[in-house]
């Protein structure tokens, strides 16, 4: 027997719900499940109809969310790979500046492992960058691989710690810094993105 496929109005409320909640959560991280329904014009029955409580619903926000935000940093490009770091680090902070504080919230609770599953393709390309970058000289070789990537990661993440006008541009040369890229070499990087950046 084949699995039934959901009906349209049900696939629509599930997507309202997503939607809503992404805005209610936007507004007030313990936004309840009750807003979360009124937001979405339905009844707090309905959102059970969908998910068993407002975790799971959270959790699907989230990883639609990460989804998204793998998805909007564009196609690997053949190019210097600190221009690439940066580049990756700029399209991540337009995917994520007007979420900055949901995208907190997921990655300091238990929402750590769906961040993770989605951005893994991301991840790949941070290491991938920055094994280039080795290979070149262009980025510290004293640590392993593995440790420099995670240094990366979080001084990306630190970003989302401050909301400067300026952020963008942190977001791509923060990284650069932590991979043992000089303060003017990473701003020379970030410039030669020229309308990118």
């Amino acid at each position: 027997m084949t699995p039934r496929t959901p009906r349209a109005d049900s696939a629509r409320n599930r997507e309202a719900l997503l939607d809503a909640g992404l805005r209610a959560l936007r507004r007030d991280l313990d936004a309840p499940l009750d807003v979360i329904a009124a937001e979405a014009g339905l009844s707090r029955r309905a959102v059970y109809g969908h998910f068993s409580g407002r975790d799971e619903l959270v959790d699907a926000i989230v990883e639609r969310g990460a989804a998204r935000i793998a998805a909007a940093v564009g196609p690997e490009r053949d190019e210097d790979p600190l221009v690439a770091l940066a580049r990756l680090g700029g399209a991540l902070w337009d995917a994520v500046a007007d979420v900055a504080p949901l995208a907190r919230m997921a990655l300091s609770s238990g929402r750590t492992p769906t961040v993770a599953t989605a951005m893994a393709p991301v991840r790949a390309r941070v290491r991938a960058a920055l094994g280039a970058a080795a290979e070149a000289g262009t980025v510290r070789t004293d640590i392993d691989a593995e440790t420099l990537a995670v240094l990366v990661e979080r001084a990306a993440l630190d970003v989302l710690e401050v909301a400067p006008s300026h952020a963008r541009m942190l977001a791509m040369t923060h990284p650069l810094c932590a991979a043992g890229v000089g303060g003017a070499r990473a701003a020379e990087v970030a410039r030669t993105l020229g309308a990118d950046a």
